[in-house]
């Protein structure tokens, strides 16, 4: 590809590098620091693992219990990411009994003796979730599920705001401080020359105008790129992009049909940046949750927000793969589970919280919305495909809604097909026959009517396999010409 047609895609603001090199520090400097700040003897300091933004080190002591030391891989985040990082720890400490790292010392600069931003905390004892799940009977892991439910009840209950944003200390002395709400910290507000654009970051009183501010935010962002292009007289490239500014102009008008009042219904909630089994701790042979780490980028949001099913419980989208035994079994067992984590939640949440995780298995647009402005952000190419992606499956009005549902997902621009699916006992009555082979079936039926069979089930509240609806699909081609298209030609 020529510079002329890599001119959009140089325009690039993808996250930093996982293979980038560990950080330029001087170990030395990081034990003088560590034993300056805590006023302790730093003998020893080590690296543990490095992450997308962060190092993590291990430094111990002299006397006294080791320390978890937090390092910034990128220099220019601002500083107001550790000041909320700090406040949110702060501030769940102050007001639930869920067990967070103390804070010890930290600086969100470079202007200190590692020259590297840091914050100082407590090590809390205890492993990480991630590493002993699949060692847990089915019995522990409710187990375990039901005490993180407990602490999105918490969370729920003693963390309620009247705005969205990061939380923030204000000082009244040196002894006391106070919480508020303000501005949200995040990469797609600041990385790859954003932070040099002007735009509101908050607080919101909605998740229809935090969207509203990141649209408009990438909206800056490429209307200085067609600047740009202009300068050197790129009109192919010019167009592009001007489409796509076109399309994120559409977006906004539209973004209160997704966002509706009981989705963006408060009070508001602190929902953790990453809640994910490798920033849970627990207590291997009691089975108790012991703390949750890692805070950053954390935020008020919706109970929309707070309530998902943990990642490692969903289902890993691998429709067409033929599962072997094990993994049918663990199937079963991530489905068991997740039933489980929808009754702990209707129990102790409120029937509101049930009902969100079932609207979001079918409700796919703000997930798709989260994809383009909030998770990550994207090449040029990137945001163009979603963008179109989107309005594809919901239309310019945005009202479809699309199934959770990843065959759904991956035949969607082929279900064209206006197909009656027959009644309940003529169904039972076609997949009680001798099983076709899939291999027959694709050859001999047209795999955007097997498609179109598939979604009309899902959407009449049956839950059956490719293979069932396949199966389904076969019988109602093949009687697709008959009279009766409820079957009844059918010996029953």
């Amino acid at each position: 590809m020529d510079n002329e047609n890599n001119e959009i895609e140089n325009f690039r603001s993808s996250s930093s590098d996982d293979d980038e090199p560990a950080l330029d520090l001087d170990l030395n400097a990081l034990q003088q620091l560590a034993s300056s700040r805590l006023d302790r003897h730093c003998v020893h300091a080590r690296r543990l693992t490095k992450g997308l933004y962060n190092e993590i080190y291990l430094l111990q002591f002299e006397a006294g219990p080791d320390c978890i030391a937090r390092l910034s891989c990128d220099l220019t985040h601002p500083a107001a990411k550790f000041a909320s990082e700090v406040a949110t720890m702060k501030y769940v400490a102050q007001n639930t009994s869920i067990k967070v790292p103390e804070v010890y010392d930290w600086d969100g600069t470079v202007h200190n003796p590692i020259k590297i931003p840091y914050i100082l905390m407590e090590r809390i004892p205890g492993q990480h979730l991630y590493r002993v799940w699949d060692e847990l009977t089915v019995e522990k892991k409710k187990c375990v599920l039901s005490q993180i439910v407990d602490t999105l009840l918490e969370l729920w209950t003693k963390c309620q705001f009247e705005e969205i944003g990061c939380l923030y200390m204000d000082f009244v002395s040196t002894m006391t401080s106070t919480f508020r709400i303000g501005p949200i910290v995040d990469p797609v507000f600041y990385i790859r020359g954003r932070n040099a654009i002007s735009s509101f970051t908050g607080p919101f009183r909605s998740m229809q105008e935090l969207f509203d501010a990141l649209i408009q935010k990438e909206k800056k962002f490429f209307e200085i790129h067609v600047q740009e292009l202009t300068k050197k007289k790129k009109i192919n490239q010019i167009t592009k992009v001007e489409n796509l500014i076109k399309l994120m102009t559409s977006l906004q008008s539209k973004l209160f049909i997704p966002f509706d009042k009981s989705i963006d219904q408060k009070p508001f909630v602190l929902v953790h940046g990453d809640f994910d089994a490798q920033n849970i701790l627990v207590e291997r042979d009691e089975i108790k949750v012991v703390g949750i780490i890692d805070w950053e980028f954390s935020r008020t949001g919706t109970l929309w927000n707070l309530c998902q099913y943990p990642i490692w419980i969903q289902e890993v989208e691998e429709p067409f793969r033929v599962l072997n035994d094990l993994e049918l079994q663990e199937s079963r067992e991530k489905q068991k589970l997740r039933e489980f984590f929808h009754g702990e939640m209707v129990a102790k949440l409120g029937s509101r919280s049930g009902q969100i995780l079932e609207m979001k298995n079918r409700d796919l647009r703000i997930e798709k919305l989260e994809d383009m402005f909030t998770y990550m952000v994207h090449s040029f190419a990137g945001l163009q495909g979603l963008l179109k992606s989107f309005f594809y499956r919901y239309g310019p009005e945005l009202t479809n809604v699309h199934f959770d549902d990843p065959i759904i997902e991956y035949f969607w621009e082929i279900i064209k097909y206006k197909v009656q699916i027959p009644s309940k006992r003529v169904i039972t009555y076609l997949l009680s026959k001798e099983e076709l082979l899939l291999n027959r079936i694709m050859e001999e039926v047209p795999i955007d009517y097997i498609a179109s069979v598939y979604y009309e089930l899902k959407s009449n509240d049956y839950n059956f396999s490719w293979q069932q609806a396949s199966t389904i699909a076969f019988h109602m081609w093949k009687n697709e010409n008959k009279d009766n298209p409820q079957f009844m030609n059918i010996d029953l």
